[in-house]
């Protein structure tokens, strides 16, 4: 009777895992705000609690901790965005260059083909399409936006996000730990205990990755932008950002930084030491990633192998875009978690052990 019993509540919690899963991909768009207040709620709760430990009110930390946050994440953005145009505006300024190079690269070897001039001419056309590619890119964004209602709904969407997110924020991260409170009294009471020791792992595994590997990825990608800045390398800021963020699947930022990042450099310079010190770059930030940096902020790997961290992030972008690349990995490593509870559970069982 009683594995029976075992049976059926296996049976329900497997139909409301798929229940949920199935709300939260329709309903995706919708929850991506409160998803994103939840996160920032989960990321600053520690530092909430300390400042509660000092006698301040509650209410008046989240306020002081919200404005704190949102004043660096505007400044910085005021610092970062101009930048960020200015390096575009030189790399399209000097596009034509860079396609009259590749050029120069690709006409000596079209002697080797059979129809030399055939290809040149496709190739000349294909290179003019790239030419006006900035254009069309400004001209497609810009219909997005204000040539259908759809685009018009998104951008309203936006804004209404902007309100919604810190709003919401502001009541899970001050009622953060009567929220928890109330959740686990749903519980029965001869499970707490070790649901509780279930959610103290995941929540280490998580605050260990979802805290350190930000601060990781901010350190990186400092450290890659002044070092391509450095080699002369075209939207070096660009590349640096990308190349310190995509760390987060192990290599990807190397291999998705890397390579333009070299190319870029030298159809800039036509310099190849330059070249070597962007490989010098990518090389000493990759050993200070691996030896330093992820060892004392991270601490212990989150456990997972890099082709299920790789599987995680391309199935969360498949189903839920960018909110899915970025919750894939902490999501990945919960379930790992309670994968791994499981799977010492049945170990331990009469069906296992007999």
């Amino acid at each position: 009777m009683t594995q029976e019993k075992n049976k059926q509540i296996i049976y329900f919690i497997v139909v409301g895992i798929l229940l949920a899963v199935i709300f939260f991909y329709f309903s995706r768009r919708v929850l991506t705000p409160f998803f994103i207040a939840f996160a920032l709620a989960y990321i600053l709760d520690p530092v909430t609690d300390r400042l509660e430990l000092l006698k301040i009110s509650r209410t008046f930390a989240v306020l002081f901790l919200m404005v704190g946050v949102f004043s660096l994440v505007t400044g910085v953005g005021l610092l970062i965005f101009p930048l960020l145009k200015l390096q575009a505006e030189h790399f399209v300024s000097n596009l034509p260059n860079y396609i009259s190079i590749i050029q120069q690269w690709i006409y000596p070897l079209l002697g080797l083909v059979g129809e030399p001039e055939k290809i040149q001419g496709i190739l000349n056309r294909e290179f003019l399409k790239v030419g006006e590619l900035p254009l069309k890119v400004i001209s497609s964004v810009s219909s997005i936006l204000w040539g259908s209602v759809a685009g018009l709904f998104s951008f309203v969407l936006f804004l209404a996000n902007l309100v919604i997110i810190p709003v919401v924020m502001f009541y899970l991260l001050r009622d953060y730990d009567l929220i928890n409170k109330k959740m686990l009294s749903f519980i029965p009471e001869r499970f707490r205990k070790r649901l509780l020791s279930l959610i103290k792992e995941i929540d280490e595994v998580l605050a260990g990755f979802v805290r350190g590997q930000l601060m990781v990825g901010l350190i990186m990608s400092g450290l890659y932008s002044v070092g391509l800045f450095f080699c002369d390398t075209p939207m070096s800021l660009f590349i640096g950002l990308l190349a310190g963020f995509a760390n987060l699947v192990p290599y990807l930022g190397l291999v998705i930084g890397f390579f333009p990042a070299a190319i870029l450099t030298f159809m800039q310079t036509q310099d190849w030491m330059l070249v070597f010190g962007v490989a010098g770059v990518f090389a000493v930030v990759q050993g200070l990633e691996g030896m330093i940096i992820t060892p004392r902020i991270v601490g212990e790997k989150i456990g997972l192998h890099p082709v299920a961290i790789i599987f995680a992030v391309l199935l969360g972008a498949e189903f839920f875009g960018l909110v899915g690349i970025i919750v894939s990995v902490p999501v990945a490593a919960a379930l790992n978690v309670l994968f791994s509870c499981g799977l010492n559970t049945y170990k331990s069982s009469s069906f296992y052990t007999s």
